[in-house]
């Protein structure tokens, strides 16, 4: 397992490398493997959000796509699964899905352990000009 350090570093390179590689930095440097993610969650609104889940999706990483709104996915798959047993999700999204998903998380012992914004240019950030985060959620011990 990486260590702090090391992810603090990854998220610090992520904000200058672009999307794809980003997908395999992150993949690598939190589990080893892109399919180590339960679920890398992709908002279909960003073009670079898609990217970067087709990118995950080439790495054999479980992709859920949606538009902005974890409910379903909490409701219906993250609750149960991190009450069974915490496992990492990995993102590129909007601030909020992120800010909602982090304090679910908190209930589970989890935490964001990698949070990197990008550069708001080329599509990389939502309706109101915040950047677009790519994240890592992951229990507490993993890092």
């Amino acid at each position: 397992m990486a260590s702090r350090r090391e992810f603090l570093q990854t998220g610090i390179a992520a904000a200058v490398l672009p999307i794809t590689a980003w997908a395999r930095v992150a993949a690598r440097e939190t589990a080893g493997n892109p399919s180590s993610f339960y679920k890398v969650i992709v908002d279909e609104r960003f073009p670079a959000s898609v990217e970067f889940g087709a990118e995950m999706s080439r790495l054999d990483a479980p992709v859920h796509t949606m538009q902005g709104d974890i409910t379903d996915l909490w409701y219906h798959d993250l609750d149960a699964q991190w009450k069974q047993t915490p496992v990492a999700i990995a993102g590129l999204t909007a601030h909020g899905p992120l800010f909602c998903l982090e304090r679910l998380a908190w209930d589970h012992g989890m935490r964001v352990v990698l949070r990197t914004e990008l550069p708001t240019h080329d599509g990389n950030h939502d309706d109101n000009g915040e950047p677009l985060i790519s994240w890592v959620i992951a229990p507490k011990g993993d890092h």
